[in-house]
Formats: structure tokens, C-alpha cells, sequence
């Protein structure tokens, strides 16, 4: 598959979003899914935290990174919303759970 090389690449978020277009933008939608993915899993390795703990953590992290990557113009603003709604999910889900922050 031929892509069209960078031209006129002089910052960081210029060369990201060639990148990103590259991937049909999916390269950022794949990074924040990892470090959802693995921040998950390292808080359920902590004993003292609740399954509803570690995703409401794991999502607010996920939903930080996905917000300041929309703002960039890297992700689309439904993938973002995904995010967005984890997080309300799992709040509710410590609510239900009588879980304390």
C-alpha cells in the first residue's frame, strides 16, 4: 500500500498527523486503546483496588489522553465520546457497588 511521503513537515503535531493520516486514523485510537488496556490491568493487580476502581481509573486515564488527541485533531470526536461515556459508566458502576474513591 503506497502513501504519499511528508512534505513541509516542520512540528511535531504536523508530523503526527501525517502519520495519523497514513493509518486512516487509527494510529492515536490504537495507542490510547493500549494504555487503557494496560492500565487496567496493572491497577487489578493491586489487591486493594475493585474491579469498578481500576476501570474508572483506567477510563478517566483513556478519556484524558482522547481529549487532548480531538483538541489535536487526531482521533474523531466519536472514538472520544466512547471514552466519554466509559467513564460516566463506571462511575455509576462504583456507585452501585458502594465503592469509595
Amino acid at each position: 500500500m503506497a502513501f504519499i511521503p511528508p512534505t513541509n513537515v516542520t512540528t511535531a503535531t504536523q508530523m503526527m498527523e501525517w502519520v495519523n493520516s497514513t493509518t486512516s486514523l487509527w494510529l492515536f485510537q490504537g495507542i490510547i486503546s493500549v494504555v487503557f488496556v494496560i492500565s487496567l490491568v496493572s491497577m487489578l493487580k493491586n489487591q486493594s483496588n475493585t474491579a469498578s476502581k481500576s476501570f474508572a481509573a483506567a477510563s478517566f486515564i483513556a478519556m484524558i489522553l482522547s481529549v487532548f488527541s480531538r483538541v489535536l485533531n487526531l482521533i474523531p470526536t466519536w472514538f472520544m465520546s466512547i471514552w466519554i461515556a466509559l467513564v460516566g459508566l463506571s462511575a455509576l458502576w462504583m456507585y452501585m457497588e458502594g465503592t469509595t474513591a
